[in-house]
């Protein structure tokens, strides 16, 4: 069982029911719990309803300073963990590897892990209802609009390059990891910070297919780094790509 340290939620006063009438103030589920020993238990429950799109979501208020407006962060889970439990999603450990580099860190800030459907995968036929969903975090002054970041990987990573293709010049710096960026849009893409990390070992997504539109993206002056990591398989490169020092990089950026 994955265990992060004691989470402090220092803003129970705000209201993440933005779409459903089912959904409940996450502040009053999460200060619930014991937060000595806490998992995925800390996100709390809702549902974003986007035209005929339904988009469970978890989401969990991480906070080290009352007084500071949070940041937004959205984490794309992999395909193997599409459905509509919302559940699944919260089984991969990377999710809590960026909540426990938060909490530690200091850094205030509101977590969202959508779960996508069985029969979509992140991209096309998602972006408009995560973008819908984030921009209700804007508008009811709940998040910092200048640090609105994104991390995924695997699906999750193609999705992560694909939402920023599509929405140049919003998030302050993304994550895709052993993602597939092809069917970006490199001008669009170069106007945000990008931090990628690839495995020399993953079958499932190579090397080529990354490094070849990084040059793109340098070529258009973008910000972005890619890490080559030796021997790593698609799984691991998923799950263990999230190190402090390239999540430091990440959320120092803002817009």
């Amino acid at each position: 069982m994955i265990r992060l340290q004691r989470i402090v939620i220092a803003m129970a006063s705000l209201c993440l029911c933005v779409a459903s009438s089912s959904c409940q103030n996450p502040a009053s589920s999460l200060l619930s719990y014991d937060q000595n020993e806490v998992t995925d238990s800390i996100f709390g429950f809702y549902t974003w309803e986007y035209g005929d799109l339904t988009l469970p979501y978890r989401a969990a208020v991480v906070a080290a300073d009352a007084q500071q407006k949070p940041a937004l962060v959205i984490y794309l889970h992999g395909g193997p963990k599409r459905g509509s439990d919302n559940v699944r999603q919260m089984q991969e450990p990377a999710i809590y590897s960026i909540a426990d580099y938060l909490l530690r860190s200091r850094i205030c800030a509101i977590m969202i892990v959508p779960h996508c459907p069985y029969t979509l995968e992140w991209g096309e036929g998602t972006n408009e209802a995560v973008k819908a969903l984030i921009d209700v975090f804007v508008s009811e002054d709940l998040v910092d609009p200048a640090r609105i970041y994104l991390l995924g990987g695997s699906m999750g990573g193609t999705g992560s390059w694909l939402l920023t293709s599509a929405y140049p010049n919003f998030f302050a710096a993304v994550m895709p990891v052993a993602g597939n960026p092809e069917s970006a849009d490199a001008d669009a893409v170069a106007t945000t910070p990008v931090y990628t990390v690839m495995g020399t070992d993953d079958n499932l997504m190579t090397i080529p297919r990354v490094s070849s539109f990084v040059e793109l993206l340098k070529e258009r002056g973008g910000e972005v780094l890619l890490d080559t990591e030796d021997g790593w398989s698609h799984v691991q490169t998923c799950e263990d790509s999230y190190t402090d020092v390239r999540l430091a990089w990440l959320f120092q950026h803002t817009r």
